[in-house]
């Protein structure tokens, strides 16, 4: 056999199996990578849905809020003829309402009393009694009691023709009688509702509407389907496959993904997520086009198969060239060993099988530098995964004071704080510092979760607590922290915290806690009080929630117990917590010691608790105890 033809075949082959191997590679690739995406459309559908819900939910949650809080007051004002000023007040200081209505009646005499008032400050009475009979009915169907209404359906206002409103209806009770006194209608504008989702960004082409229990479109990025088509239709707008399927479980309340056309999207190929909308009878859609889903995979996909094209061509050439230099002499060699060993009776070696040994060769010298690049990717994730972890540690050591603090100036404070995080970096957080020369600000909290998100959650919630504390009120500083975190919250992260300003000159603490573990005072006669007063809810979760403060007196020689969650919820062998009573049974023990001493007895007692149980919580002490030294005493 020529040269030419040994590196024909060899050149031939060794292409044909590199094109088959890349082929099944970014096959493989595509549809593994695809089917992940698959799996994941579900988990960014509900984040979606969540924060789409979320919106919707404080508009008719706070609108159920308002019919509540009006039913509880009727008798008052229409005791004092001011029910028409009611209505009036409650719409101009609540804009998420596009109207009221007031509705008192007398089924016996068919008289009907009613005020209405609109964001516009209309009045408008219109005795229907037909109307208020189907509510009545309606909520007796349904055995409504006190707070609690229903969703009626969409329908235009009859202070203007031109918007679409929806109404919540609650009843409300003659205080004697025990029965319905009349009504409450709530009405909120759906024009509204249709604008705040169209400004939801959902990608670049995704957006969301919300039907009604009929499958009717109250909103949509086209008004005129609005009322006027219906997702149950058949055939559906959306929907492809069992329709029925998808209707009974939309009706049921359930949520899933479905898969169609989108008409909206001129035809295009669509993902649709439908969820529920709590506390009413309304289910939100959304919809995500498939080649968006898919773009960036397709995109890959189209890059891999070029520079796999490319990379195929320069092997064939270079083949061609080293075949030329390289098996010129193989060919001799092999055209030797075949004259030397040719003995009679025996068989020679094929050529075949010497293109054999040197496929096998070259596909074991590919496999072992793809082994060594995998192995050197390896060792440099790791390296880079470890130094990232250490600087996040560092970074929240430096964010959280450590140990005890020097206030030589301030003789009358002895504070210790420890943080022992169940990870390397952990959630927990604390803090203390001078607002000004007379007033100590104290902050304790507990992020949810643990590892590197909650501690980036808890750096920013103690940067905010630094950042808003100019004033000396404890419920000032948490509403403002509260309102950041909020903001741009889509985690929905959140984070327990007790905040106290001590003024260390009449021992008063002006303090407010959102939902923390209850601090205690060690009383200098060794007596343990609890400060079991809790002023709202955790942080992060709804913006512009009030929170309110209480003050408590510090007396000489008191300490107060500040902790979080990991104290009590460590656990040992058996995995019984320490738990709140064992606590209080250690802290009554600690009078007459200094704070660091009070920390350290306090974890001492949760390690050997543990014994050889993992920590499954991040665990913070801090213990502040007041010495009362005035200049006078000094």
């Amino acid at each position: 056999m020529s040269q030419k033809g040994i590196s024909f075949r060899l050149n031939s082959q060794i292409t044909s199996i590199a094109i088959l191997i890349i082929a099944a590679i970014v096959f493989i690739n595509y549809n593994f990578s695809k089917k992940m995406l698959i799996g994941k459309i579900e988990e960014g559908a509900i984040n979606q849905s969540n924060l789409v819900i979320s919106q919707i939910s404080r508009i008719t949650i706070g609108t159920e809020e308002i019919a509540r809080n009006v039913s509880h007051q009727v008798f008052y004002f229409r005791k004092n003829n001011d029910l028409d000023l009611l209505s009036k007040q409650i719409t101009a200081s609540n804009n998420i309402l596009e109207s009221i209505d007031i509705e008192l009646f007398d089924y016996q005499k068919k008289h009907i009393l009613e005020f209405t008032s609109d964001q516009q400050g209309k009045s408008y009475s219109d005795q229907d009694s037909i109307r208020i009979n189907q509510y009545v009915r309606k909520l007796r169907e349904e055995n409504a009691g006190p707070d609690v209404g229903f969703w009626s359906d969409s329908t235009f206002s009859k202070l203007d023709k031109t918007h679409m409103h929806a109404s919540y209806i609650m009843p409300f009770y003659n205080p004697e009688t025990k029965e319905i006194a009349g009504i409450i209608d709530c009405q909120i504008s759906v024009n509204q509702l249709n604008k705040l989702l169209s400004e939801i960004k959902i990608g670049e082409q995704g957006y969301a509407f919300i039907i009604d229990k009929s499958g009717n479109f109250l909103t949509h990025p086209r008004n005129d389907w609005i009322l006027s088509k219906n997702l149950f239709d058949k055939p559906s707008v959306y929907f492809s496959g069992n329709i029925d399927a998808i209707e009974s479980k939309i009706k049921s309340g359930g949520r899933g993904v479905g898969y169609g056309i989108s008409q909206y999207l001129n035809n295009q190929n669509a993902w649709f997520y439908y969820a529920p909308l709590s506390n009413s009878n309304w289910t939100v859609i959304i919809v995500f086009p498939e080649k968006e889903l898919f773009k960036e995979i397709d995109d890959g996909f189209q890059k891999i198969i070029l520079v796999s094209g490319i990379g195929l061509l320069l092997l064939f050439l270079l083949n061609i060239f080293i075949f030329k230099k390289v098996l010129d002499p193989l060919i001799r060699i092999t055209h030797a060993i075949q004259r030397f060993s040719s003995i009679p009776g025996k068989e020679r070696k094929s050529k075949n099988e010497i293109n054999m040994l040197a496929d096998s060769l070259e596909d074991w010298q590919a496999k072992y530098g793809i082994l060594i690049k995998d192995q050197r990717k390896t060792a440099s994730d790791k390296l880079k995964f470890e130094k990232e972890l250490k600087s996040a540690q560092e970074i929240q050591l430096n964010i959280v004071p450590s140990g005890k603090p020097a206030f030589q100036d301030h003789p009358e404070i002895d504070l210790y704080a420890i943080l022992k995080p169940a990870e390397i970096i952990g959630g927990d957080l604390y803090d203390y510092f001078f607002i000004d020369e007379t007033h100590l600000l104290i902050a304790i909290g507990d992020v949810s979760g643990k590892g590197i998100p909650a501690s980036l959650f808890m750096a920013i919630a103690s940067t905010l607590i630094k950042t808003n504390a100019k004033i000396l009120s404890a419920k000032d500083i948490v509403s403002m922290v509260n309102n950041e975190l909020s903001e741009r919250n889509s985690n929905q992260y959140f984070v327990t915290l007790f905040l106290g300003i001590l003024d260390i000159r009449s021992g008063l603490m002006d303090y407010c806690n959102a939902a923390h573990n209850y601090p205690y005072i060690l009383r200098a006669d060794g007596s343990l009080q609890t400060l079991s007063k809790s002023h709202g809810l955790p942080l992060g979760i709804y913006k512009n929630k009030i929170y309110k403060s209480t003050t408590i007196e510090l007396q000489s020689d008191d300490t107060m117990i500040l902790y979080t969650d990991g104290v009590i919820n460590s656990s040992d062998v058996n995995n019984k917590h320490y738990g709140i009573e064992k606590l209080e049974k250690n802290v009554q023990n600690l009078t007459g010691i200094s704070s660091e001493e009070v920390v350290s007895r306090l974890l001492k007692s949760i390690v050997i608790y543990e014994g050889e149980n993992r920590q499954a919580d991040d665990i913070s002490i801090m213990a502040i105890k007041y010495l009362h030294k005035t200049e006078n005493q000094a």
